[in-house]
């Protein structure tokens, strides 16, 4: 006898869902490279205007400030060299969860995950993230969830081991 699937959902990715996904992505990746990079481009920038401001030569103080911008811009952008290769790509993504685990299909492709397996689910407005490991997420999207988005994070909450919501 198979067991009762609770919910189910389908997701095709667009580009819309990559550009997301790899935003939240190298937001959850690079938490530590953030701190550390702001932390020196501040310490570069207080260095470089300390530079010009005592007469060292001008190119030292330009370095010293170029190098503190791009400390502090290139992790806000990180994510869009990776998004510009996958977002053509077409994939189908379908999912049923039941109550120990869920199952995803691709194309003939069938797996089955149990929950207290996985690394981790990070919901946001529009999505579940499923991490499986590091490099292996699933993307649900919420507006497909048959049974219910909000009851899905209900479930997935006492399900998953380390569960969180972000904006």
């Amino acid at each position: 006898m198979e067991k009762e699937k609770l919910f189910s959902a389908v997701t095709i990715m667009t580009p819309v869902i990559y550009k997301d996904f790899y935003k939240l992505y190298y937001k959850e990746r690079l938490k530590v490279f953030r701190f550390v990079a702001t932390v020196i481009a501040i310490a570069a920038i207080i260095g470089g205007l300390y530079m010009y401001y005592n007469n060292f030569p001008l190119m030292w103080s330009v370095i010293a400030l170029w190098i503190g911008a791009f400390l502090l811009f290139y992790p806000h952008v990180a994510y869009r060299k990776p998004y510009k290769k996958a977002r053509d790509a077409k994939q189908t993504t379908r999912f049923a969860f039941y109550e120990t685990y869920v199952g995803e299909k691709i194309s003939s492709n069938e797996t089955d995950y149990n929950y207290s397996e996985l690394m981790k689910v990070i919901e946001t407005d529009k999505y579940f993230f499923i991490f499986h490991s590091i490099e292996s997420i699933s993307i649900v999207d919420k507006e497909s969830v048959k049974g219910g988005s909000e009851e899905l994070a209900e479930f997935l909450k006492l399900k998953v081991p380390a569960y969180k919501r972000v904006k």
